[in-house]
Formats: C-alpha cells, sequence, structure tokens
C-alpha cells in the first residue's frame, strides 16, 4: 500500500455542509459473452425496425430479453458497437459476435440510486442469459466506475468564485499525463464546476447538481432522494426545488483501475476507499493558510474532508498491473520473445544469424542475473506481478 499525502483534514460541522447521499452514478463492466445467433437474429431485425421508422436514426423498437423490455436504437456507436439496447436502469452496447469481450453492460445513474448495482447487475445477467454463450465464470471486468458525493452547502455556493483555483492541488500525474490538469467554470462571479484530472485516468469535478438538474439532466428524481436522506426535512426554505447541493464525484477509468489490479466487481467493492483516498488527496481543493505559502501543506477542504471521512481509507492502492492469464500460453509467448533477442543479438554482433555466438549471450544474461545485488528483491517483484496467473486447463 502506498501512504496518503500528509494533508490535515477540514472539519465539516452541519451548519457548514451536510452530506445528504453518497454511492455510484455509473459503473461501465465489459463482458466474455458471446451473442448466440438468435440475438444477433433479433437485435438486426430490431434495428432495421428501428431505421425504416425515421430518417433522422433517432427512432428505438422495443425488444423483450427475459423479463426485461429494453430499446433499441437505429445505430450503434463508437468504438466497433454495432447495437445500443437500453432501459431505464441498464444498457447493452454489443459489438461483434466474433470478439471474445463484446458486450458491455453500462449501469445507468437512475437504476444504481433506485436499486443498487448488485440488483441491476443481476437483472442483466438473467436478461442476457438465454441468448449469451458464457465459456468462463470469471467473464467480468470493469471498465469504468464513478462515485458520488451529494452535499447541501449555502455555505460552498457562497465560496465558490473564480479565484478558488488557486487552491488546487494536483498531482504531478495528473499535469503530466492529463490534458488540462483542471478547470473551473463559472457564471456571474460565481463557480459551478471545477474539474480536476481527465476521465481518462482519475477525474474529481464539484459541481452545483442541482442547477445541472434544472438546465441540463431533468433528473428531478433525485429530489425525493435527497428529501429522504434529510429524513423529510425541506431544507431549501421557500423554494420549490431543492438548490444549493453540491455533487463532489469521483470518476475512474479502466486503465486507471488496472494500473492498480482492480478489474473484477469485487475487486473495485474491496477497494473503493483506496480508490476514492487516492482522488481527493491527489486532486483536492485546500484551504489557503495565512502563514503558509506552500499550498501542498494547505489543509482539504471541508466537501472533500467530509468525503474522505466517510468513505476514505488511510492510504491509497499500489500501482503496478498483475498479469493475468494460463501460464503455459505466457511461458510460450516468453520464449518466442526470447528468441527474437537471441535472434536480433546475433545479427548485430555478426551481421546475420550465427548460433555458436548465441550460447556465450545465453551464459552472460545468467551470470549478470546471479550477480545482480537485487536480484532476490526482482524475484519478489515478479512474482507479485505474476501471482495471478493460473494453470492451464
Amino acid at each position: 500500500m502506498r501512504d496518503t499525502p500528509s494533508v490535515p483534514l477540514s472539519p465539516c460541522p452541519p451548519e457548514y455542509a451536510r452530506l445528504l447521499v453518497q454511492g455510484y452514478d455509473t459503473v461501465q463492466e465489459a463482458l466474455a459473452l458471446t451473442p448466440s445467433p438468435l440475438l444477433v437474429d433479433m437485435l438486426d431485425a430490431a434495428q432495421k425496425a428501428a431505421r425504416d421508422l425515421s430518417d433522422t436514426l433517432e427512432a428505438t423498437v422495443a425488444l423483450t430479453l427475459g423479463a426485461e423490455v429494453f430499446h433499441v436504437h437505429a445505430t450503434g456507436a463508437r468504438g466497433g458497437v454495432r447495437w445500443r439496447v437500453e432501459n431505464d436502469d441498464f444498457m447493452f452496447l454489443i459489438g461483434s459476435p466474433k470478439r471474445d469481450w463484446t458486450i458491455t453492460i453500462r449501469y445507468l445513474s437512475a437504476g444504481l440510486w433506485e436499486h443498487g448495482l448488485s440488483s441491476l447487475r443481476e437483472r442483466a445477467f438473467a436478461a442476457l442469459r438465454p441468448y449469451t454463450v458464457q465459456h468462463d465464470p470469471d467473464c467480468i471486468r470493469v471498465s469504468r466506475a464513478d462515485y458520488c458525493f451529494d452535499f447541501f452547502s449555502p455555505s460552498f455556493s457562497v465560496e465558490f468564485e473564480p479565484g478558488l483555483s488557486r487552491n488546487v492541488v494536483c498531482h504531478s500525474s495528473a499535469k503530466a499525463h492529463e490534458a488540462g490538469s483542471f478547470n473551473l467554470w463559472a457564471r456571474g462571479g460565481r463557480g459551478e464546476t471545477l474539474t480536476i484530472g481527465s476521465k481518462r485516468g482519475l477525474q474529481v469535478q464539484v459541481y452545483n447538481k442541482a442547477l445541472e438538474i434544472d438546465e441540463a439532466s431533468g433528473k428531478t428524481w433525485l429530489y425525493p432522494v435527497w428529501l429522504s436522506a434529510a429524513d423529510g426535512e425541506w431544507l431549501w426554505g421557500d423554494s420549490d426545488k431543492p438548490h444549493d447541493m453540491w455533487r463532489l464525484e469521483c470518476r475512474f477509468s479502466g486503465d486507471f483501475l488496472k494500473e492498480r489490479n482492480v478489474r473484477r466487481p469485487h475487486e473495485l467493492m474491496a477497494s473503493l476507499p483506496e480508490l476514492i483516498s487516492e482522488a481527493l488527496y491527489t486532486r483536492r481543493l485546500s484551504v489557503a493558510s495565512a502563514t503558509d505559502d506552500n499550498r501542498w501543506r494547505w489543509p482539504m477542504c471541508a466537501l472533500w474532508s467530509e468525503a474522505v471521512r466517510q468513505r476514505g481509507a488511510g492510504h491509497m492502492l499500489p500501482i503496478g498491473r498483475k498479469v493475468t492469464g494460463r501460464r503455459d500460453a505466457l511461458l510460450e509467448r516468453a520464449e518466442a520473445q526470447l528468441a527474437g533477442t537471441l535472434r536480433t543479438m546475433s545479427v548485430l554482433s555478426q551481421g546475420a544469424y550465427d548460433e555458436s555466438v548465441v550460447t556465450p549471450f545465453v551464459r552472460r544474461a545468467v551470470a549478470r542475473i546471479e550477480s545482480d545485488p537485487d536480484h532476490t528483491k526482482k524475484v519478489q517483484v515478479a512474482q507479485d506481478r505474476y501471482s495471478q496467473v493460473e494453470e492451464a486447463r
């Protein structure tokens, strides 16, 4: 495990901010399931019918799979998606039946908040089971996860102005590998959205969720969720709808999760506190100090601090992918790579392949391994890297 930065947390009294709800807002998983010919025919027929309904290709056609009723879109999507199939709770993005990981499930916000991730996954698999072939029980890989915290905070609404961007602390990895380490959107001198990092890796965003619902998404179904979390207390005075609702959201890409060996649903569940801590410590809003010019030592702001206290951990996950797969296949690949390397060394040395010079190369390589002062440490690193390799069946 890696230590979190030594940064003090700020208090978050209820009169400053009140955390109402937290949970997954989006989760996406790739499935190693093969669509049956029957499913392919059903999808093709529904997609053609949807195309015939409108020249704009915006129509959908109903399709029942198991106990679920879906809408099949007239078009696919980028990234090799041939069919888009969705209902209010989740979406299937399906590519060519010839691909191994050709089905992706995107669990949608409304379904996650109403039913929970486990329940949605059970329903999705029940719908797909009669129409797909599953070759391996280990058939799910997490490709995206967004987790959020919804705060009621009129105080943060007052504080959030464009100059607050000076208090952003962003880990060097975000600046080196992500386009634009942060940006702040404001209107009328008031901040509305602060984004730190990139969706291609790790992103943290705080934004006015009540305003976003009113002006863009229309997700008014969140109003009763917030009201219930407040034990029925209407926190918003004389207003007929909620306001001053700030969403703090951590967005984890598939590549970010892979680098921390979080691939499967149970690994995401077990590692969520460490992931949240890494997100909020390395992409944080801080509180300026009047006596210290080094912002890296400034306390974490109240919203970030409360999210860490509620769902974070005191450490972060180690970085370094663990190799998975069959042992015999990996050995075959390593042997082929070694053969190619020896061939290259012979050509570099003699201008052509010469078997007589290959053996000395091998002997010197073995001697270098055994004389390496870090040999034991490197063996341990390799053992950890390949700890999830499986025996051939």
